[in-house]
């Protein structure tokens, strides 16, 4: 939701390195270049990433078309409750980018609550946290190639409902990890153990 300086630059930088935006142009102005883009049939759906429950609420009061997809970060530190309930009512997509927390500390993997489901139900925290993304109804990105995560990523079973509300009640370690929707920068935050 951020307006870089126009040009062919698609990352725009200082001589500091830091990201030049252009704070003439709006979110909402950026939306209806792409709803033109639609009516123009050179595309078929248009959507938002990196983008708060505020600002999506904005553009889709004024959207004549609204998103078909909302693509966030969220795993089971950062569940995004709200955006998703707002999603749901208005049939938008939410799709999870590091739904296994990226690797970063602290680590989503090794949460006692998604290790002790995983041990419960036989299958490893990784398939546990994929199966709960897909019970809430979020559709993921994973980023593995090594074939057997891949194949371990598609062989995940439905949660019983118990596990689905200790992973919502009982995990209380709210992060994000990737500053992008503060900041505008894309990069994952690297924390200390």
């Amino acid at each position: 939701p951020f307006a870089f300086q126009p040009g062919d630059n698609q990352d725009p930088r200082d001589a500091q390195g830091q990201v030049i935006y252009d704070d003439g142009v709006t979110l909402i102005e950026t939306w209806r270049a792409l709803e033109s883009l639609v009516d123009e049939g050179r595309c078929k759906a248009i959507g938002l990433s990196d983008i708060t429950l505020e600002k999506l609420q904005e553009i889709v009061a004024v959207a004549r078309i609204k998103p078909a997809v909302v693509q966030v970060e969220s795993h089971p530190y950062l569940p995004e409750w709200e955006l998703l309930a707002f999603c749901k009512q208005h049939g938008i997509i939410v799709l999870a980018f590091a739904p296994l927390g990226h690797g970063m500390e602290p680590n989503v993997l090794e949460e006692p609550v998604i290790t002790q489901i995983a041990q419960r139900v036989q299958k490893t925290p990784a398939q546990v946290a994929l199966a709960w993304s897909v019970q809430r109804g979020v559709a993921f990105l994973t980023t593995s190639a090594t074939p057997s995560h891949i194949r371990e990523n598609f062989d995940i079973s439905t949660l019983p409902q118990r596990a689905m509300v200790e992973i919502q009640e009982d995990i209380t370690t709210r992060i994000r990890f990737n500053s992008v929707v503060e900041t505008g920068v894309p990069g994952f935050i690297p924390r200390k153990k």
